[in-house]
């Protein structure tokens, strides 16, 4: 399966600002309406409960996406599933991978957050990624992967200015053997 990171990021490589736990707010409309673009063109859509706590609210479901949540509490979210859109799991990356394979899933986009990155970049799943740079430092706050010592060599695929401000998408095929 090819799995695909999509983040946003600030130039001093942070995900969020300071404590708190969301990009919402800070990162330009020109990497939201990439983002949009992107989930449009995916049938599978993974992310961490954080993420899925804070967008939750504004998620649209559509019987052409699957989106799954990963979560230490699957049971916690039963009330919210909803059969072929909505999933939560708690299987690990590699189980969650080859079962939906078995399904006919050939992509997924994984969107975060840091610690669902971090055990996808460990156990070598992540084939490309879309990192926006927005033209911005915080000092502190997330990285885009929590608990993780690796060294990864990426090649970049093509690089876009988004925005009069700066803004650049960078897309990214990693190589896991140099």
């Amino acid at each position: 399966m090819k799995i695909i990171l999509v983040m946003v990021s600030s130039a001093d490589g942070k995900t969020t600002t300071w404590a708190k736990s969301a990009s919402h707010g800070w990162s330009s409309k020109e990497d939201g309406e990439h983002f949009r673009l992107l989930k449009s063109k995916h049938r599978l859509i993974v992310m961490g409960r954080k993420t899925y706590e804070q967008i939750k609210n504004e998620l649209v479901l559509t019987p052409h996406t699957r989106r799954i949540v990963i979560t230490r509490k699957p049971t916690d979210f039963l009330h919210e599933a909803v059969a072929g859109q909505l999933e939560f799991s708690d299987e690990p990356p590699l189980t969650l991978v080859r079962r939906l394979e078995s399904l006919g899933f050939d992509t997924m986009l994984l969107v975060g957050g840091s610690e669902l990155n971090g055990e996808f970049l460990k156990a070598k799943l992540i084939n490309e990624c879309y990192i926006t740079i927005e033209p911005r430092f915080f000092g502190s706050g997330k990285s885009l992967f929590a608990g993780t010592h690796v060294d990864i060599r990426l090649k970049l695929l093509e690089v876009h200015t988004l925005n009069g401000q700066g803004t650049l998408m960078l897309h990214y095929s990693l190589q896991y053997d140099h």
